[in-house]
């Protein structure tokens, strides 16, 4: 097999498997076994084992020789140094770099969670959520910054989805919650806007905890 599709093979299983880990369809703490996830794929052992190894390294993963693969559980600790960060950089960069914001994109969002604040189920939610705090951080300027938040961002939107699966009020509360932010937005109100997303992450990390608390976990073997 050439190398090139070996690389694109271990590229595939990684991203396949980190977008389980992300979207918690592979739950936190939850047993994997390298043989079905090679099944699953239709790839060899090689590209599977490589990409298990990168996921390891990035924390996602814990690997146990001779006993198993576990998906990455969070802990009180985890959570507080998650969002401890979120609160360094998310309303930071409101404050200081908010007029770098593309206002039509922000506009866009405002009205979209306007429209669905009252929604019980709504298609893409995460995927919203993410790209509205990645538009939102992509106007620091910062690189350093950046790197850190990037460093977290697997984890913020597995805490999303856990928290969204398990309460079920948190949807439409982060719909509003946005939505003040997206308007202060617009209104270059930026201290508003910063307060309004210390808010959220405070409900957030409120919500992330609750999950934990509830005992989210599956320990089936995949």
């Amino acid at each position: 097999m050439s190398t090139a599709k070996t690389s694109s093979m271990q590229s595939q299983a990684y991203e396949f498997i980190k977008r389980k880990i992300t979207m918690c369809e592979y739950a936190p703490n939850q047993l994997l076994s390298e043989a079905v996830l090679q099944a699953e794929l239709g790839f060899s052992r090689t590209p599977v084992r490589e990409a298990i190894g990168r996921l390891e390294q990035e924390g996602l993963l814990k690997v146990f020789p001779k006993r198993g693969i576990v998906v990455s559980g969070f802990t009180i600790s985890d959570i507080s140094m998650i969002f401890e960060v979120r609160r360094l950089v998310e309303p930071y960069t409101l404050r200081n770099y908010g007029s770098r914001l593309d206002m039509n994109k922000i506009a866009e969002f405002s009205k979209i969670f306007r429209e669905h604040a009252d929604a019980e189920e709504f298609t893409g939610f995460y995927e919203l959520d993410d790209q509205f705090h990645s538009t939102l951080v992509a106007a620091l300027p910062n690189e350093y910054l950046c790197d850190l938040y990037s460093r977290i961002q697997t984890q913020i939107i597995r805490l999303r989805v856990m928290s969204g699966q398990l309460i079920e009020s948190r949807l439409q509360r982060t719909m509003t919650e946005h939505a003040e932010i997206a308007e202060a937005c617009l209104e270059h109100n930026w201290e508003r806007a910063a307060l309004a997303m210390v808010q959220h992450l405070h409900y957030s990390e409120e919500s992330s905890l609750a999950t934990l608390l509830k005992g989210y976990s599956n320990t089936s073997i995949i």
